[in-house]
């Protein structure tokens, strides 16, 4: 492992080699170390302002996921376990840059990661905080979802991210100013997007998790939703599980992107809500 870093504004910059692999990470900060994982952009600047604000407590790593930004490919790549090469970056991550467990936040793709690395890695979780991961495991009706995601990709082979985007919102989070911004946001096809919709949209949700796992750690959990989302698919698996489990979904504000439109107030709940657990 090659660790390459220099000061930028206070932010901490590394590559570390896996196989098959270098990850790009940032650290900024001081404390416990709390991992951020991206969604379905893969990339770590959609933390930059919850950063600025969670690193007055923690040594906030945010990092790009393998093969998205500056995270290159170096070598071949076993796409039909790519959720567990995920989880077990993010394990090198933290095993990287502490010998203590670590804190993660993650939402949406990443936060299905998230659930994956609790599974494999519960020994490096202190507190795990996982926002709207889209685990259709955890729906009644997941087998209709698993066929509205097959159409979100079948859209997008044959018309390309725009009307894919459209009905990735439409689909799971209608009427929501979150959805909104996404299909705001639609410009040119980056490598990001290719990636996401060829290895993610449809596998990631459709992770078989170890409940039994997760259960067996629920301490540990924080299933974290948006106020705003409340009545949309992704808040439905964490609603499921804390029932099952008999622990208390953390609200937080805003909708599925809460956490970079509404940064301050996120970052006051989130700390709020690890208080009340006693995880800090």
């Amino acid at each position: 492992m090659e660790n390459t870093k220099q000061p930028i504004e206070g932010v901490t910059t590394g590559i570390l080699k896996l196989s098959g692999a270098e990850l790009y990470y940032e650290t900024k900060g001081e404390g416990p170390v709390l991992l951020m994982i991206p969604g379905a952009n893969g990339d770590h600047f959609i933390f930059t302002p919850i950063r600025e604000i969670l690193s007055n407590t923690f040594t906030v790593v945010t990092y790009d996921r393998r093969g998205f930004s500056g995270s290159k490919l170096t070598g071949e790549q076993d796409y039909s376990h790519r959720i567990d090469t995920d989880a077990n970056d993010a394990a090198s991550l933290i095993k990287h840059l502490t010998s203590e467990p670590a804190y993660v936040f993650a939402s949406s793709s990443g936060a299905l990661v998230s659930l994956q690395l609790m599974c494999l890695h519960s020994d490096l979780i202190k507190a795990l905080i996982p926002h709207e991961p889209t685990a259709l495991k955890y729906l009644p009706d997941g087998e209709k979802w698993k066929v509205a995601v097959q159409e979100i990709y079948d859209i997008y082979t044959k018309e390309g991210q725009g009307p894919a985007k459209e009905k990735f919102v439409n689909e799971l989070i209608p009427n929501t100013k979150d959805g909104e911004f996404m299909k705001a946001g639609n410009g040119p096809e980056t490598p990001n997007t290719t990636y996401w919709f060829k290895y993610e949209v449809r596998q990631y949700p459709s992770t078989d998790f170890d409940t039994n796992k997760l259960e067996e750690n629920k301490d540990k959990i924080l299933f974290c939703v948006g106020r705003d989302s409340v009545n949309t698919m992704p808040a439905w698996p964490v609603t499921n599980l804390a029932k099952q489990f008999g622990t208390e979904v953390l609200s937080v504000p805003g909708g599925h992107l809460g956490y970079a439109l509404h940064p301050a107030e996120f970052a006051q709940d989130f700390i709020a809500g690890l208080e009340k657990r006693g995880k800090i």
